[in-house]
């Protein structure tokens, strides 16, 4: 039985941020123009994306601004979502790390932030979300099983699943930002992850003692993301930038540590996994094989590109597979339920 007055707060929460974002944009666009704030296109990308020269960067704000606001407000109007604002702030933080990497690429170097500093500043970010939510987060840590046996995460083993966490995060996150490539796609994919991620929060109502928090969260990602794609969408009018990426990477994989289902960041996320995955791939089989190639080029979605599908087409097929995704970490969710 879903949690009807949490499901109906987070729906107006995606109403509330998505047009903020909406409003933000048309504020914030004309301005961001103004400062001729272009992302560089790379040199070696396809070739059509030449024709994005000048498009600016740094929409991530349109909806991490809201978003932040929200997060502070909301504590005052319900105390159940304080969780909320934790994860918000590591939202900020991530956030922060890709404004840095954007704004140097605009300004200083189109390099951006080096791979060095990127995973120093990410990698610390990774640890002292770990610690928090392990060793500092009023509620205690757990893992909840598909079959719905709630697993606890004391003692030593909060050490061993901290080992696991940071990496983890730092993968996940990721992974989310490099799906930042193509017009729309990352809005479109964690709009529908989200949706799928409040819906789980709802099942796990009877065993979640922050799902205020985490049904809210998992909308107002939505949220924002559908009010960006306003701007976002092919020909894409802005570009999210790492600024928003990073951003909606940790939260959308902190959502999933602190619903103690994990394993859906790789199921619910399975685009995003893989978006990561292929570069891995490809990284390891170039350097084993002396410069051979498994994809035309990564992330996957630039393997698409390359093979002659349209940016739209992209975008909608990598959606299904979103929508599937989405509905399979719920049914794997829904699985004691059956068994009942």
């Amino acid at each position: 039985m879903f949690p009807v007055a949490e499901m109906r707060f987070a729906v107006i929460s995606l109403v509330v941020i998505a047009v903020g974002t909406i409003v933000c944009g048309l504020i914030m666009l004309p301005r961001i123009r103004r400062t001729r704030s272009s992302q560089p296109i790379r040199d070696n990308g396809p070739q059509s994306h030449l024709s994005k020269a000048g498009t600016p960067t740094f929409g991530g704000l349109f909806f991490l601004i809201p978003i932040t606001l929200f997060a502070i407000i909301s504590p005052v109007i319900k105390r159940d979502l304080l969780p909320m604002t934790f994860m918000a702030v590591f939202m900020l933080l991530f956030g922060l790390v890709g404004f840095a990497d954007d704004y140097i690429k605009v300004n200083v170097s189109r390099k951006g932030l080096s791979v060095r500093q990127k995973t120093i500043w990410l990698g610390l970010f990774s640890i002292v979300a770990t610690v928090f939510y392990l060793w500092i987060s009023p509620y205690d840590p757990f893992i909840l099983s598909p079959t719905g046996k709630v697993i606890p995460i004391i003692g030593v083993w909060k050490i061993v699943y901290a080992f696991v966490l940071v990496p983890f995060l730092f993968y996940m996150s990721n992974s989310v930002n490099i799906t930042d490539g193509v017009d729309g796609l990352l809005s479109s994919l964690m709009s529908i992850a989200g949706v799928g991620l409040f819906a789980v929060s709802g099942l796990l109502a009877p065993v979640l003692p922050y799902v205020l928090s985490t049904m809210t969260l998992s909308l107002v990602i939505s949220g924002g993301c559908l009010g960006f794609l306003l701007f976002n969408r092919h020909p894409a009018r802005i570009f999210m930038g790492d600024t928003g990426s990073q951003a909606l990477g940790i939260a959308f994989v902190l959502l999933t540590v602190v619903m103690g289902v994990p394993y859906l960041a790789v199921i619910t996320g399975f685009v995003f996994f893989f978006e990561g995955f292929s570069v891995v791939i490809q990284v390891i089989y170039f350097k084993s094989t002396g410069g051979k190639r498994i994809f035309r080029m990564s992330p996957i979605h630039h393997h698409f590109e390359l093979g002659g599908w349209h940016e739209k087409k992209i975008v909608l097929v990598f959606s299904l597979v979103g929508v599937v995704s989405s509905l399979a970490g719920f049914l794997l969710m829904s699985y004691p339920l059956f068994r009942r």
